[in-house]
């Protein structure tokens, strides 16, 4: 059965070392012992040590993608030759102890299969047969078709929005309280209550307060919280108080044998130095707790896990210990500067962070902004939010995922640094000159430029033109399309305000 950390309250500061050893990452030593040795094996993987690959054509880019350090790690080697993934006894039953205690969990659970998988395993241990569950409406898809799979019978509790400048939606916790007080007092509690508490596009529920008034009203309860985008959250003071594990550790303070389950799963990729696909799953309950993840994580976890990604998630851990708090301070100070740039600078005045004065926090919602995220509308530049990504991403390496309707969301993760905060900056103040000479064109009820789509060059506008809805219906069209886009000032002075595949500078091609 999984076994628990050395206890919650340990919380090494920076600059601790918490295991014995060079790195104080036991997994991540272990693995990198038997990749240094030239091991031949009998059963798999054949592209370990490149051994497959040693006299092939693709053999370059094999290397140039993962490299020979990569290639070497690949290993499948489990029992007493590295650990046993199920059953752990060595380097990575001592790394899930350094996490759970790292994390102030009673266990940690390590998954190679992304937290999919994490929140399946979890349901399949938290959910009794013909269970009775409250849902979260946003959570992932995982949670809906695992609910789906365990023929539990789920409700769910309604969305809300932000407010109606800001397109944020969350699930409406007051009434998902009130659901959950009902059933209670009708006799038919819910099992278990799942949790999506921090968002994709930045908001944060006020755990602490939702999981004492569920403990309150029902204290057997069951819980999961999918806080995939919120891991490293718990190593920053600023950030740590709302987190789940801390929040169940504060009851335990006031309310001691509190019979209250919690598991709480972290897509550490998504905020964490870690490999894509690797997962913590952490529970806070007993013994028994701990064997149904056991049993459950058999039924769904693949039996051959990555032993990097197994790795990536112990280094993970001790960066996060050693090196998370001055990591989000700077993140903290970038996304700060972000939306102060954003607010006072004229060159980007067609930008607009979005939010109550940009910052969403309404104790009365039970909700919370990531301050590490932006939000920012760009329906002023004239293109829609999915051009802009493009354009973004072809025209100056940045990438970014979410939008929703004009807005998109900057992540401003540990991995960003000042010098891409001043990239983005400075791609955000050309956009902004290119494109938004089309949104001003048609500000009014007269042309006061030519526009011209190309092909076929033909103006779909010209200088002293009355301007109709369906002219800007047309454009639109046009603009989804992919067609490039031209304003033309009287004089021939060229903007380029719209390809969505590319974005053009100097002078507009004529034919």
């Amino acid at each position: 059965m999984l076994e628990p950390g050395s206890g919650s309250a340990v919380r090494p500061g920076p600059g601790a070392q918490t295991a014995p050893g060079r790195s104080g990452a036991p997994l991540a030593e272990a693995v990198l012992a038997v990749a240094r040795r030239d091991i031949a094996s009998f059963h798999a993987l054949p592209l370990s040590h490149g051994g497959s690959i040693r006299n092939s054509k693709v053999r370059d880019v094999y290397e140039a993608l993962f490299g020979q350090a990569q290639l070497a790690a690949e290993v499948s080697y489990s029992g007493t030759m590295l650990d046993s993934f199920f059953r752990p006894r060595g380097p990575l039953r001592a790394a899930q102890r350094l996490a759970a205690s790292s994390f102030g969990a009673d266990a940690t659970v390590f998954l190679s299969a992304g937290t999919s998988t994490a929140n399946r395993v979890a349901l399949g241990a938290l959910v009794p047969a013909g269970g009775r569950v409250l849902a979260d409406r946003s959570c992932h898809q995982s949670v809906h078709f695992a609910l789906g799979d365990l023929d539990a019978v789920t409700e769910y509790a309604p969305m809300r929005r932000c407010c109606a400048q800001c397109p944020r939606t969350f699930a409406d916790l007051r009434q998902l309280l009130d659901m959950f007080a009902l059933a209670v007092a009708e006799g038919v509690p819910y099992d278990t209550v799942v949790l999506s508490a921090v968002s994709y596009d930045g908001v944060r529920y006020d755990l602490p307060s939702l999981l004492s008034a569920l403990a309150e009203l029902h204290p057997s309860v069951s819980v999961l919280v999918d806080e995939a985008w919120g891991a490293v959250h718990h190593y920053h003071p600023r950030l740590r108080a709302l987190t789940a594990l801390e929040a169940v550790r504060g009851l335990r303070e006031t309310e001691p044998g509190l019979p209250m389950t919690v598991a709480v799963t972290h897509s550490a990729h998504k905020s964490m130095s870690a490999l894509r696909q690797g997962s913590y799953l952490h529970l806070m309950g007993d013994g028994e707790l701990r064997e149904r993840v056991a049993q459950s994580l058999f039924q769904h976890h693949t039996t051959s896990p990555s032993w990097p990604v197994l790795a990536s998630l112990d280094l993970a851990r001790l960066q996060a210990e050693t090196e998370g708090e001055a990591l989000l301070d700077r993140s903290l100070n970038l996304a700060r500067t972000l939306r102060a740039e954003i607010r006072s600078d004229p060159r980007l005045s067609a930008f607009r962070v979005l939010g109550p004065q940009g910052h969403l926090s309404d104790p009365a919602l039970l909700v919370h902004e990531d301050p590490t995220r932006v939000l920012v509308d760009i329906g002023a530049l004239g293109i829609t939010a999915a051009e802009f990504r493009r354009i973004l991403f072809d025209e100056y390496a940045l990438y970014v995922a979410r939008e929703s309707g004009d807005a998109v969301v900057f992540h401003v993760h540990i991995g960003v640094d000042e010098g891409t905060l001043l990239r983005l900056l400075d791609a955000l103040r050309t956009m902004q000159r290119t494109y938004r000479a089309t949104s001003e064109a048609l500000a009014g009820d007269t042309a006061e430029h030519f526009i011209i789509a190309y092909p076929p060059g033909i103006p779909i506008t010209v200088p002293g033109e009355k301007l109709s809805a369906r002219t800007r219906e047309e454009l639109d069209a046009l603009r989804t399309s992919g067609v490039e886009i031209y304003t033309l000032r009287q004089g021939g002075t060229a903007s380029h305000p719209a390809p969505a595949s590319s974005l053009l500078s100097g002078t507009a091609d004529t034919e």
